[in-house]
């Protein structure tokens, strides 16, 4: 790897690798949240350059989010709403293992990812059209039904609650409501009638507004 590369990243001690409408609204959301001096590199999507030498030099899995705390490379979109809140605690927006709904906080903060936005990327490439993505009509149905079960456990888990956890807005909001964004934005999913109330909510958040206009 060729430090040179990559060196203009680190001239902030936050910088974010961001395309619209992708994983990385959740850092770009939280971090206006927290109101936290940070740098933003913007890149539209284009399927070569994230396959280059160039850009793998920045994230080596060719993907967004990539967040640069100095010289230090974090991925993965939750794992960095994790270690914000870890570097810059305290902050509301975390539940900490005392309080009650720590649980509910950890279990909706990541499944929001691997039990509805993974499923939701395949359908969401299926309906694409390009043979790259292409999956059989049986995996389609898998992907979108794998989905439908967590609306239903998040509508269930909303009854009597304005958030996942804690009385509060937190982190686990965000990742589940960038989850909503792709299924209801951009899957066309219609969504339980509490969710769709959830997410109508979470978009009149200020720091929400910003970060999804970002282009």
């Amino acid at each position: 790897m060729n430090p040179d590369k990559w060196r203009f990243a680190t001239t902030m001690r936050l910088t974010l690798f961001h395309t619209p409408s992708s994983r990385s609204l959740r850092p770009l959301w939280l971090l206006e949240e927290m109101g936290l001096d940070f740098e933003l590199k913007t890149i539209t999507y284009d399927a070569a350059y994230f396959a280059s030498d160039e850009y793998r030099a920045i994230n080596p899995m060719g993907k967004v989010p990539a967040l640069y705390d100095g010289d230090n490379l974090i991925l993965e979109s939750t794992v960095i709403l994790e270690y914000i809140l870890a570097k810059h605690a305290p902050s509301s927006l975390s539940v900490k293992p005392e309080e009650s709904d720590f649980g509910f906080y950890l279990t909706w903060l990541h499944m929001a990812e691997s039990g509805l936005a993974h499923y939701l990327a395949v359908y969401l490439g299926q309906l694409s059209g390009l043979d790259r993505y292409a999956v059989s009509e049986g995996f389609e149905a898998y992907v979108k039904y794998q989905a439908e079960k967590a609306f239903e456990m998040l509508d269930n888990h909303l009854i009597g609650r304005s958030f996942i956890a804690a009385d509060r807005f937190t982190a686990a909001d965000i990742s589940v409501g960038y989850s909503l964004f792709l299924a209801s934005a951009l899957c066309g999913l219609p969504l339980p009638d509490r969710v769709q109330g959830y997410f109508e909510r979470l978009q009149e958040r200020p720091a929400w507004k910003k970060a999804v206009s970002v282009k």
